[in-house]
């Protein structure tokens, strides 16, 4: 008996020993895991921390009564305060209104509260405040999140706040430049317009000038008018298309259109092309000139033989007719104006080597390069057998030296790629007409004679 009671004894410490060392390995264990878990909770904490530190947003935490338990750098930043002012303005702040203590949140107090007793979220993208410390102006973001208990009471509301100032300064700049623009489009006298690309074409967007260019008495009217049906010749829609495909733009083109009422106008146009991804023209931006006047104008020089009719250039009277007239234009609108004189020097050689047919080839040869070097609304002429002469205003793109090379460049490129019996040459000297000192033409005329003189005197030399 007694050896059975020990054996039982025997058997039962083992047990308890093997349940101790079981316990004990579960409780290393258990120590292990929560040694872990303390490690991950340290590195979660130093990690939130450095995150909340050194976040480029302002971040802030208040608790349910709207009192403020932290901030970081970020926000700091922002209000223009130091830890200590922080402190000393939420106690000075605390017992006041909420009008009072956020006077930026005007009429948004309501969803403010709601955030702080009920829970839940709210962004607020612009908000004009002051900056504490230097009391300017600036603009914010700010986006309230509520944390809640497992009872759905809130406990803290976490606020991330955004200088926006840069970007909202940007935004009202583009905004007054495209307010400027519109206003300008608007009241320009040129028309301003979009259509679709279609043959037919219909308005997307014009200004009030070219509703007035085509004689419509309302917008409505212009927009429910198809652009081919005020084409005179229904055929020019289809090149222009078909010009606006290849290069991608019109420039300076010279359309002869109608009005509403049936009657003519010629406008000049300049257009650009936008294609959809399948290649076709989507939408054409332009603008409109009439130039009607101008036509009706130069169809009176040509009837009063002021055209020279080799060239079909002016000729010296139709010049001096133009000329006169345009330099009064420029001096009552304060404009300064170039008169360029270009000498063909050798067409007496061509002449007297090759005959007068091919000295008349020259000319027309120098008059198209005069036409592809200046505007079309330039005033270009041939004055003599082999003295041209071109009137232009001056801008800062169109100086009479830049002038001088871009027509030397074309003359030579002329010259390069044309195989004719002789070159061109040229002589050019220019004037300067000051619209505070207003010249004649004929004096114009005589200063731009000697300095082309001079010009070919230094070729010889």
């Amino acid at each position: 008996m007694k050896n059975i009671i020990r054996k039982r004894s025997s058997r039962t410490k083992l047990r308890h020993k093997e349940i101790s060392n079981r316990l004990d390995r579960r409780m290393d264990k258990l120590e292990t895991m929560n040694d872990q878990l303390k490690e991950k909770l340290r590195h979660s904490k130093v990690l939130n921390r450095a995150l909340f530190e050194h976040s480029p947003v302002g971040i802030s935490i208040r608790n349910s009564a709207g009192d403020l338990l932290f901030v970081n750098k970020a926000w700091k930043k922002i209000w223009g305060l130091t830890t200590q002012q922080v402190k000393i303005n939420d106690r000075k702040t605390r017992h006041l209104p909420l009008s009072k203590r956020y006077p930026y949140l005007k009429g948004k107090i309501s969803k403010f509260k709601r955030v702080f007793q009920h829970g839940g979220e709210l962004f607020l993208p612009e908000l004009k405040v002051k900056n504490q410390k230097s009391g300017a102006t600036m603009w914010i973001s700010q986006y309230y999140y509520a944390i809640q208990d497992k009872h759905n009471k809130v406990e803290q509301i976490v606020i991330l706040t955004q200088n926006i100032t840069e970007y909202k300064t940007a935004e009202m700049a583009l905004r007054e430049i495209d307010t400027r623009f519109m206003t300008i489009v608007e009241n320009v006298n040129v028309g301003v317009y979009r259509t679709t690309g279609d043959p037919e074409g219909h308005f997307v967007q014009v200004n009030p000038a070219i509703v007035k260019m085509f004689g419509c008495k309302s917008l409505k009217e212009l927009l429910e008018t198809k652009v081919l049906d005020l084409y005179h010749d229904r055929k020019e829609r289809k090149k222009f298309i078909k010009e606006l495909k290849r290069k991608k733009f019109v420039r300076n083109r010279e359309i002869l259109m109608q009005k509403k009422d049936g009657k003519s106008i010629w406008v000049s146009v300049y257009a650009r092309a936008q294609f959809d991804d399948k290649g076709q023209v989507k939408w054409i931006d332009g603008v409109l000139e009439d130039i009607t006047k101008r036509k009706q104008k130069e169809d009176q020089l040509r009837a009063l033989s002021l055209i020279d009719d080799l060239t079909g250039l002016y000729n010296r009277r139709g010049f001096m007719t133009l000329a006169e007239h345009q330099l009064k234009i420029a001096s009552r609108k304060k404009k300064a104006v170039i008169l360029l004189f270009i000498d063909l020097d050798n067409l007496k050689a061509i002449n007297d080597e090759f005959g007068h047919s091919i000295g008349d080839r020259a000319l027309i040869e120098m008059t198209n390069i005069l036409k592809a070097t200046f505007r079309k609304y330039d005033i270009i002429a041939r004055i003599g057998g082999d003295e041209f002469v071109v009137l232009t205003s001056e801008t800062g793109a169109t100086r009479a030296k830049d002038l001088y090379i871009r027509l030397q460049t074309n003359l030579e490129s002329f010259n390069k790629r044309t195989k004719l019996p002789f070159v061109l040459n040229l002589s050019v000297g220019w004037a300067h007409h000051n619209p505070e000192k207003p010249q004649t033409v004929y004096r114009l005329l005589s200063m731009a004679d000697r300095s082309m003189y001079r010009h070919k005197q230094s070729k010889r030399q």
